[in-house]
């Protein structure tokens, strides 16, 4: 059973990229193209509170990795770095400010795709600036947080701010990572603490599912700490006052009015996920301006809904298929002449 509480690997990427901007509180990532099928790049956003390479997992689940071979003009990632005592101090208008700030990297206009936190907050960034997003994808990320019967709903209505406070005290600041996983882990707790090791059990023998089973634990178990105001103000605002739904969050000095958001929209959900079940997402299609929206249920969990292999093979080729229809590039000089008929 060594396999259960061996120490984490440090943190990997997969696929070949260039780091084209580095700071102390994130990193984006450029993975390039295969491509040009579309005339504007896509900026992947993650969750902040995972690492990130988790949109980049392993040959076979890697989501930038599938949208760099189906053809988008350039792929980037947006890498958020463990809270430090320098960065301790963000809060959620540093999220939103660096988001843009990449879309600005990247030229100024992106298809936005955002994954659980990193969907939210792409929700706001849309909003705050609705000329910078050609696109807007969410996956696994509330939009309305008290919908459905999510497992951190009603864990976080029964939890008083005091603790919370509490507990970013203790980590002089931040939320340390491994109290977030263990959050987590008390969401399904037979699953973690029972059927996890069963499974184990059961497929001692199995060296590819023992050594994907190693890699998922590391990523799990590797600590990310997030900025305590960050994570404070995540608590409050979102969970406990659902405000993002209901027009009374701030950002940025600004007012966020998820109507302002009107570029083509894509809702993902797992049919699993008890973390973000599908009603918190599909909440987006009513409170957004967004007259051309995609929706999809895929079979999986939360982070499988973005990572798993059933659900790059099977279900994200429709959905970039969805967005690559709604950004094409311009025709080349030649291509426009033979479409108009002045060369046969």
């Amino acid at each position: 059973m060594a396999a259960a509480f061996r120490r984490p690997k440090s943190p990997s990427w997969t696929t070949a990229c260039e780091i084209i901007h580095d700071n102390s509180a994130f990193r984006l990532r450029d993975f390039g193209a295969r491509a040009s099928l579309s005339a504007h790049p896509v900026l992947v956003v993650p969750p902040e509170v995972n690492q990130s390479y988790i949109v980049d997992f392993a040959p076979g689940q890697s989501l930038v990795g599938v949208l760099r071979e189906a053809g988008f003009s350039r792929v980037a990632a947006l890498e958020w770095l463990s809270a430090t005592s320098e960065t301790r101090e963000r809060d959620i208008d540093d999220s939103i400010q660096a988001i843009i700030d990449c879309i600005d990297i990247l030229g100024g206009r992106v298809n936005l795709i955002g994954l659980c936190q990193g969907g939210w907050e792409s929700a706001v960034a849309a909003a705050l600036a609705p000329e910078r997003v050609c696109s807007l994808t969410l996956v696994a990320a509330p939009i309305d947080f008290h919908a459905g019967l999510g497992s951190i709903k009603m864990l976080s209505s029964a939890i008083p701010m005091s603790v919370y406070r509490a507990m970013v005290d203790m980590g002089d600041g931040v939320m340390r990572g491994d109290l977030i996983s263990a959050g987590f882990d008390s969401l399904v707790p037979f699953e973690r603490y029972f059927l996890k090791f069963l499974s184990l059990f059961n497929h001692l023998d199995d060296q590819a599912w023992m050594n994907r089973f190693e890699k998922t634990a590391d990523w799990y178990h590797s600590p990310k700490d997030l900025p305590g105001p960050l994570y404070l103000r995540s608590v409050k605002e979102l969970f406990k006052e659902n405000r993002l739904i209901h027009k009374r969050m701030h950002v940025l000095g600004q007012s966020v009015d998820l109507e302002r958001i009107v570029c083509p929209l894509a809702l993902v959900a797992g049919r699993k996920d008890h973390i973000t079940p599908a009603p918190q997402v599909w909440a987006a299609q009513r409170a957004m301006g967004s007259s051309d929206v995609f929706r999809l249920e895929t079979p999986g969990g939360h982070i499988g809904s973005f990572m798993g292999r059933q659900e790059l093979a099977e279900y994200w080729p429709d959905i970039i298929g969805w967005l690559l229809d709604r950004d094409v590039p311009p025709a080349t000089p030649r291509k426009r002449q033979i479409e108009s008929g002045e060369i046969s």
